[in-house]
């Protein structure tokens, strides 16, 4: 009964964890922003991918900027204009799926 039992919870345990959300390859745009950036003066810059509507965004977070979400690209390389609604969601609503890139200080 204890084998039954331990082998029942293994099982579920392994349905149910999430599996890490795959990104898909970094767009031409953004390789290119990144090498640009790697040569920028500027320190400690990061760029997040997050998922949001199904979709795939990047915010550029740039630390010395008074604005948190100025940089934000869609996978197509287009920034985002934001509305008070779309700000909203976004910020309730995506996920950010990891840090793609990040400069040192």
């Amino acid at each position: 009964m204890k084998k039954i039992a331990f082998v029942l919870l293994l099982s579920l345990f392994f349905i149910s964890c999430e599996k890490d959300e795959k990104l898909p390859p970094n767009p031409d745009w953004l390789n290119t922003m990144i090498s640009q950036l790697q040569n920028s003066a500027l320190p400690g810059i990061t760029i997040n991918a997050y998922k949001w509507n199904e979709a795939y965004y990047y915010h550029v977070l740039n630390p010395i900027s008074s604005c948190m979400f100025c940089e934000v690209y869609d996978y197509s390389g287009d920034l985002i204009t934001w509305t008070d609604d779309n700000f909203s969601d976004f910020v309730n609503n995506s996920k950010l799926i990891k840090a793609v890139w990040e400069k040192g200080y």
